[in-house]
């Protein structure tokens, strides 16, 4: 696996390259609607679930208040980066179905080259998450911790998207399926509410909450960003390894199911 990737990796940064440019080409501003689009859901969730549902966000990490706003951010941030992955996954392939028909090349290409754009995205939220915080005052040395939190999610996300994508190929239905399941998957996992809302209050709801990967990634973030403390020992090397499997699994499915993918797109 990491020898084809290396092999490739000037294609896959053509195909990242041409992303980057035809992106937001068309829009006025740009590259500007990566950070509208995301502070816009804030400001929504923020009012609707801090002002009519009451939602309390934990005591910030540095013991002044609470912040539901930057809370929820972090959250939102965790979570665009699976969601984005796994639908990008999905739609570039179906885009470079007429170029695979024409041209031989690895069929993960596109996709990986439209997640390294994705990434840029995702790197301007942190920046603009970290403004938060600072303007908060709550800043502290765990937030270093964020950067393998970030890896394992998207080599966890990247993988569930090669599978995907095949399926997608496939199956058509398979992307207007994957936006149902993300949409129930968003409110099971701990994005608008801390998971002590629901420990203790319902034994499935909680059960399902803890067995949901995500809920994992973003409850890790919310530990190292937002209250400045670090996980058990062992939960980020296990979301480091299992964002690993998960994109080794991805990668040979993906590899095994493409030879014949060009009938299909």
């Amino acid at each position: 696996m990491l020898t084809d990737l290396y092999t490739q990796r000037a294609l896959i940064w053509a195909f990242a390259n041409r992303d980057f440019k035809t992106r937001y080409r068309a829009s006025l501003l740009g590259w500007g609607w990566s950070l509208l689009q995301p502070l816009a859901t804030l400001v929504v969730f923020a009012a609707v679930f801090s002002m009519v549902f009451r939602v309390q966000a934990p005591p910030l990490g540095n013991g002044e208040g609470t912040s539901y706003a930057a809370f929820l951010f972090t959250g939102i941030v965790t979570w665009n980066l699976f969601s984005s992955f796994l639908n990008l996954s999905m739609t570039q392939l179906k885009a470079s179905g007429d170029l695979l028909k024409k041209v031989q090349f690895p069929g993960w290409a596109p996709v990986l080259g439209a997640s390294i754009v994705q990434l840029v995205q995702v790197a301007l939220e942190i920046v603009v998450l970290m403004g938060l915080f600072v303007w908060q005052r709550n800043i502290g040395w765990s937030w270093i911790l964020a950067i393998p939190i970030l890896i394992g999610t998207a080599l966890f996300a990247q993988g569930i998207g090669l599978m995907l994508a095949i399926l997608n190929a496939r199956f058509g239905d398979v992307q207007y399926i994957v936006a149902v399941v993300l949409g129930a998957l968003y409110f099971l996992t701990p994005i608008l509410y801390p998971i002590s809302m629901v420990q203790g209050h319902n034994v499935l709801l909680s059960a399902v909450v803890k067995i949901n990967p995500m809920s994992w990634f973003v409850q890790s973030m919310h530990d190292v960003m937002y209250s400045l403390t670090a996980p058990t020992w062992w939960v980020i090397p296990g979301l480091l390894i299992g964002g690993f499997v998960t994109f080794w699994i991805g990668f040979a499915v993906f590899n095994r199911a493409s030879e014949d993918l060009g009938e299909y797109l």
